[in-house]
């Protein structure tokens, strides 16, 4: 079968993004020079969230294979202070990030509206990291570091607008943002531990007790946030650990985890998950700034690597995802200049076409 046999990908998978401290532009340094953004595909627009200027909230969007993006005002200055996350919800696209006072903000609009509504799906003292989202049936989940190196969880069932949070984990268990998804019947939440360890908290849906397992147990080796996806009955998960860009998956309910080696060419950064049909695809970057893309086919544990952008080119953790209705993978990450940048390809070619999206001055 060819490449491009393997790669046909199902609609729409993304992830939240790490939040990284700013540096001078143009040089990166273990923690990157700017939040980054997330991205998701809703009917026939591409949706794009990031931290815009004086902490602001700011949307673009597009029609798949149009050549405009339009900008949107999320939530104006002083509200937003992480990397946001962003889910499709229905004909709805939903918006998580940390607000004023380590609250958890929660922002929602009718594709193709200009309307955002907010609400507060955390209250102030209760957030400090960027917000992982994914929704689990008739609700909105959200996970994020909470306070004293806690693991927050909060849940609102669709159209309520009524938020439940509770505590997935105690004190000095999360010190990293974490990632959040839904398989099966179970909310799945993987956190870096105060000591470098990889974990996962589980809870069935409706239930109020949460499960830990280790990822990877050893001390002091997961430097990144984490980042999780679900591929049919496995469980994905992607961290840096030293310098090394490694892969687990684990069968559900199994609590057996496997290892592989992506890249020895990461950088701290969060490696978000698309998930094909035929493979897993992942983005990130490199050591000295680039913008790397890997696939593989599922199964084969042998990954195929790609340079969307060269040296010097990105310093945000980047967003991945992909849609069936254009046949097409998109990435996008914030360049040293403050830039919005946005790469797609055809599905199963090798070329990556760049797109500098309106607006600067992101960090």
């Amino acid at each position: 079968m060819s490449r491009a046999g393997f790669r046909r990908r199902l609609a729409a998978v993304s992830v939240s993004v790490t939040v990284a401290v700013l540096t001078a532009a143009g040089t990166l340094t273990p923690a990157l020079a700017a939040t980054g953004p997330s991205m998701s595909v809703v009917g026939n627009n591409v949706y794009i969230a990031v931290q815009g200027p004086d902490n602001s909230l700011l949307a673009y969007w597009q029609a798949i294979g149009a050549s405009g993006w339009n900008v949107e005002t999320v939530a104006g200055p002083g509200t937003t202070f992480s990397a946001p996350s962003t889910v499709v919800n229905g004909n709805d696209v939903d918006i998580a990030a940390e607000g004023p006072d380590n609250s958890l903000l929660f922002y929602w609009a009718v594709n193709g509206s200009y309307t955002w509504n907010a609400e507060t799906a955390a209250d102030p003292g209760s957030t400090f990291s960027a917000p992982s989202m994914a929704v689990d049936g008739n609700s909105i989940d959200i996970a994020a570091e909470g306070g004293d190196d806690s693991l927050l969880f909060t849940y609102a069932i669709i159209g309520t607008g009524t938020w439940h949070p509770e505590t997935a984990a105690g004190d000095l268990t999360s010190a990293t943002a974490p990632s959040i998804t839904i398989a099966g019947n179970d909310i799945d939440i993987a956190a870096v531990g105060l000591i470098g360890t990889l974990g996962l908290w589980s809870q069935a849906n409706g239930s109020s007790s949460w499960q830990f397992e280790y990822v990877d147990p050893e001390p002091f080796s997961a430097v990144s946030p984490p980042a999780t996806a679900v591929n049919g009955n496995t469980i994905d998960v992607t961290c840096d650990e030293d310098g090394q860009l490694k892969f687990f998956w684990s069968v559900e309910g199994s609590s057996t985890w496997n290892a592989e080696t992506v890249s020895s060419n990461a950088f701290a950064a969060q490696a978000p998950i698309a998930v094909g049909q035929d493979t897993i695809n992942i983005a990130t970057v490199g050591q000295q700034g680039q913008l790397l893309f890997y696939w593989a086919i599922i199964g084969t544990g042998t990954w195929n690597p790609e340079t969307v952008a060269g040296e010097n080119s990105t310093s945000s953790a980047p967003s991945i995802v992909s849609s069936s209705a254009a046949d097409t993978i998109n990435v996008t990450a914030v360049s040293p200049g403050g830039q919005l940048d946005f790469y797609w390809q055809i599905d199963g070619t090798s070329g990556w076409n760049p797109e500098t999206l309106p607006g600067s001055g992101l960090e």
